[in-house]
């Protein structure tokens, strides 16, 4: 399957790297959207807030963010466990 096909189907799975002011609001919008999403962030708090549904950017309703998590379209990791990240 093409990327533009996994796109148009919602297959294809997304990466965000910072889960900042720009970052989480852009990945809770890939995920209300119905992509799967994995925001990578080194501030182990904010992997730690994303993935218990709490959010810490205004733009990003808590309820919002919360159920995106808990229908496993959107989790997060921090850079700093993984043993290699390319960009």
């Amino acid at each position: 399957m093409s990327l533009e096909e996994k796109i148009a189907s919602r297959e294809a799975r997304l990466g965000v790297v910072g889960l900042g002011y720009v970052g989480l609001p852009l990945a809770a919008e890939f995920s209300a959207a119905g992509f799967r999403v994995l925001g990578f962030d080194v501030a182990e708090s904010k992997v730690a807030q994303v993935n218990a549904g709490e959010s810490y950017v205004g733009d990003v309703p808590t309820g919002d963010l919360r159920a995106q998590v808990e229908s496993g379209r959107l989790e997060a990791t921090d850079l700093l466990h993984n043993d290699y990240v390319a960009w």
